[in-house]
């Protein structure tokens, strides 16, 4: 159901992430997001999956790594998105589940998800994580945008 996107695949990858984009309201052009995603792909440290019913992609999911000094590699989930018509079917837990095995294959102590207000209120996504094992790391993420 769930796996790694080949190079072929990043146009429907692409293609996902930017209707994500569009029903959620973000910010990011098809061409950055096309950018983006094959650098996603291209780069060892960074996953892109698709989740695939009856042959038709139905989700992706991106995961980048980081290193730090207390944790050492930790992986986060930036993107998750299943269509509203496979919603509540298990796609997003598989999804979850698969990025959580490749942060182990890539030797991550952990792995995080921001959730933004807008997905907490639109979908209640501290719910749906925290069945999944995550908790509240007490963080605050302050961002400053580099021109």
């Amino acid at each position: 159901m769930v796996r790694e996107v080949k190079e072929p695949e990043t146009g429907l990858a692409t293609a996902l992430l930017s209707r994500f984009f569009t029903e959620e309201g973000f910010s990011g052009t098809r061409e950055t997001i096309a950018v983006n995603t094959r650098r996603l792909w291209a780069d060892p440290h960074h996953w892109v999956a698709l989740a695939w019913l009856d042959g038709i992609p139905v989700g992706v999911v991106t995961v980048t790594t980081m290193l730090y000094v207390e944790w050492g590699c930790l992986g986060e989930i930036g993107d998750l998105y299943v269509v509203p018509e496979a919603r509540r079917g298990g796609v997003a837990t598989a999804l979850v589940d698969a990025a959580k095995a490749k942060c182990r294959e890539l030797g991550c102590s952990a792995v995080s998800v921001t959730i933004t207000p807008e997905g907490e209120t639109r979908h209640g996504l501290t719910s749906f994580y925290r069945r999944l094992g995550f908790f509240g790391s007490g963080r605050t993420i302050v961002t400053h945008t580099l021109t």
